[in-house]
């Protein structure tokens, strides 16, 4: 028993010590050569399974360090309704947290078990999970401290979380948006039948063709009777030369001739 409480105040001592230092460091790294990626899901949604939040260490430094990660939280959100679990292959890990404001800071007691090296990376991964009825923004800011807690790199990552209520609206459409597709699609065929009963009707197309026979007709006529009067006129011309051609070769050729002495 003796044993368990010193345990525990020494981790409490060991958080509350680490705690101070996170809120005193600065935003920006004070170690080159080191760098973090942080991925969030875009969205969370109240009342839903958790998500994870993933960190990630590079280091171009030569030098290998141990890392102890600090997860910051920053929204509006009641802290009461969020949780978060700081865990690796092996379960949970170990952490401490404090709120002030509105940023929640999660520490861990004990460093991460990789290293950060150079070609080797160093992963922190959180699970987050919210619920209420109210959502909001959320911003996740990682640090990462050696183990002299001197700040090597730090990076974020923005999320939105839908409250129950907002989740609970979401699938179910008001009485106004549901009847609008339907009126759309009432609306649509009316749309795309004129058009094609304009276009091919078949009443209508027999009209024109029959209002545009009757129009060409007279004129039609006119020219064709021309056409086979000056016909026959040539055809009575060229007969009335022919047979006149034929008359002349057939008559006996008339006169006097002196007859020679």
């Amino acid at each position: 028993m003796r044993h368990r409480i010193t345990a525990l105040t020494g981790a409490v001592i060991a958080g509350a010590v680490v705690n101070t230092v996170v809120w005193a460091a600065p935003a920006a790294a004070d170690v080159e050569g080191f760098n973090v990626r942080v991925t969030a899901p875009d969205r969370f949604t109240a009342g839903r399974s958790a998500q994870v939040v993933t960190a990630v260490v590079t280091s171009d430094n030569r030098q290998c360090r141990k890392v102890r990660w600090a997860l910051l939280m920053h929204s509006r959100i009641d802290p009461d309704q969020f949780q978060v679990t700081r865990f690796e292959d092996d379960g949970p890990f170990a952490t401490t947290d404090r709120t002030e404001g509105v940023t929640t800071t999660i520490v861990d007691n004990d460093l991460d078990p990789g290293t950060a090296c150079r070609g080797r990376t160093v992963t922190g991964r959180w699970q987050v999970g919210f619920a209420g009825p109210e959502g909001g923004d959320v911003r996740f800011e990682v640090r990462a401290f050696d183990a002299e807690n001197t700040l090597l790199t730090a990076g974020g990552a923005d999320a939105r979380v839908r409250g129950e209520v907002e989740a609970e609206a979401s699938p179910s459409a008001t009485p106004e948006e549901s009847a609008a597709p339907e009126e759309s699609e009432e609306a649509a065929p009316e749309e795309t039948r004129q058009p094609t009963r304009a276009v091919t009707d078949p009443d209508e197309t027999e009209t024109a063709l029959v209002a545009d026979d009757t129009t060409l007709l007279g004129p039609g006529l006119i020219v064709g009777g021309v056409c086979v009067f000056l016909g026959v006129l040539l055809l009575v011309r060229l007969r009335a030369r022919a047979r006149q051609a034929r008359l002349d070769s057939q008559s006996t050729p008339t006169g006097f001739y002196r007859m020679p002495r």
